[in-house]
């Protein structure tokens, strides 16, 4: 077998470990910090809100936690989406207020209801 082959294969078998890693600690995320699906939920329903859920979860750690915090520090003055810090964040939002920053203006309207759904539904201290 070729030193390129080894690598590859070495490759491979990282990078799938890392999938397998990263999909074990989003559903260890989801639930230590979000409620149960409601009882009264179809199985479709409860698919699709886990899944909207993970969506949201995953925008917000990828766009928004290195300053918000929830997945490590909020950096001081920034809301940390306290139950108020977010009612009054996305009240700001949906009325327009130019003062929210450009990473929400860079997201779709279903990425914003994915990781505002994931923020109201969070599990607080």
């Amino acid at each position: 077998m070729s030193k390129l082959s080894i690598i590859t294969i070495l490759f491979l078998i990282l990078s799938g470990n890392a999938c397998v890693s990263e999909a074990v600690q989003t559903k260890k995320d989801l639930k230590r910090l979000l409620p149960p699906v409601p009882a009264s939920f179809s199985h479709t329903d409860s698919a699709r809100l886990i899944e909207n859920w993970t969506l949201g979860m995953r925008m917000y750690k990828n766009n928004c936690s290195s300053c918000h915090g929830i997945f490590g520090n909020s950096k001081d003055s920034i809301p940390n989406f306290s139950k108020q810090q977010f009612d009054d964040y996305k009240s700001s939002f949906l009325a327009g207020d130019s003062t929210n920053h450009a990473v929400m203006a860079k997201m779709t309207q279903e990425e914003l209801n994915n990781v505002f759904l994931f923020l109201i539904d969070l599990k607080r201290d």
